[in-house]
């Protein structure tokens, strides 16, 4: 099983992934996400656009994002079209729905010219809907990363924008998963704290760093961090999730990562334990004493939802 394409006088005729029927809306082939888990991006046929959704039952197109699509361009490479629009009538967020998506497509341009990663493409306001276009080349061997780091990207813009306008931090219990406590309560809070370069780094080459993050010291030289975030509680009773910890944080140390916008290789200064839960049966004491090498001892910050309640509750009074 995989991607077949099937031709009628030299021109796409029907598309299968897994033996399932891709349907065509007329101009896109709609593809619920999950099918591309495990594809390879070259399997898929150049300027041929596949809008992603989240299902796709019995007509009905499902989305848990904003739409996007991809369309290969060349050897493992595709175009991300993102697609962002909405109507002032069904609006109910925090600030105006015009504000909210200029704030958006300013974040994009600023990303645009700082960073290179996004394209800013079209923005329109027809006085009732608004539509915000940008798009972005992503290189990846397998659909499913390309995926990731799409939706990766929309979350990023969705939280730089949240905070540029000052709205409330969620609360760690509002968040129900390791993603989303990290995409949306982790990350902006370190760009609140004053770090910059904020990249969410998760996936399977990651070495023990979730979150690649950096700060400018008094020396005028930046300081490079990561954080590996974990979803609940961590008990000092589990001797094998302090192993994997301890593991993760070596490696993290150790092995050195391309740093994207001083493009060359990096390592860290320090590393950032943050969890959702708390440190529970002296997890903290157990850590430190099984790491041997004392420049990885010192260099350790353990961070729980207290720490994070305390911080997030300062910066909405100031707010």
């Amino acid at each position: 099983m995989g991607i077949e394409i099937k031709y009628n006088d030299g021109e796409i005729f029907t598309i299968f992934i897994d033996e399932t029927e891709i349907e065509n809306d007329g101009e896109n082939f709609i593809v619920p996400k999950h099918l591309f888990n495990d594809k390879d991006v070259n399997d898929l046929p150049e300027k041929v656009r596949f809008d992603i959704c989240w299902q796709h039952i019995e007509n009905v197109i499902h989305l848990d994002t904003i739409p996007y699509s991809i369309e290969k361009i060349g050897d493992k490479k595709v175009i991300v079209n993102f697609t962002d629009s909405g109507t002032r009538k069904y609006w109910d967020g925090y600030v105006g729905f015009k504000i909210y998506m200029e704030t958006k497509r300013d974040i994009i341009k600023e990303r645009e010219k700082e960073i290179g990663d996004l394209k800013f493409e079209n923005y329109e306001d027809d006085g009732n809907y608004i539509f915000l276009e940008y798009s972005c080349e992503l290189e990846a061997e397998k659909l499913d990363s390309v995926i990731n780091s799409a939706e990766q990207l929309i979350s990023e813009v969705e939280g730089a924008a949240t905070l540029t306008i000052g709205s409330p931090f969620k609360d760690v219990d509002d968040t129900n998963n390791e993603k989303e406590f990290t995409l949306s309560l982790v990350i902006p809070l370190l760009r609140k704290l004053g770090f910059v370069n904020v990249r969410y780094n998760h996936g399977k080459r990651e070495f023990g760093k979730d979150i690649i993050f950096s700060r400018r010291t008094e020396f005028e030289e930046y300081e490079f961090w990561g954080a590996q975030v974990k979803y609940g509680n961590i008990s000092g009773g589990a001797n094998s999730e302090i192993d994997i910890i301890i593991s993760q944080i070596e490696d993290a140390m150790r092995i050195p990562f391309y740093d994207v916008y001083t493009r060359k290789k990096e390592k860290l200064s320090k590393v950032a334990i943050i969890i959702s839960g708390k440190f529970t049966e002296n997890a903290v004491e157990k850590i430190c004493e099984k790491i041997e090498v004392n420049a990885i001892k010192n260099n350790i910050v353990f961070i729980d939802s207290d720490k994070i309640n305390s911080l997030t509750e300062r910066f909405k009074k100031v707010t």
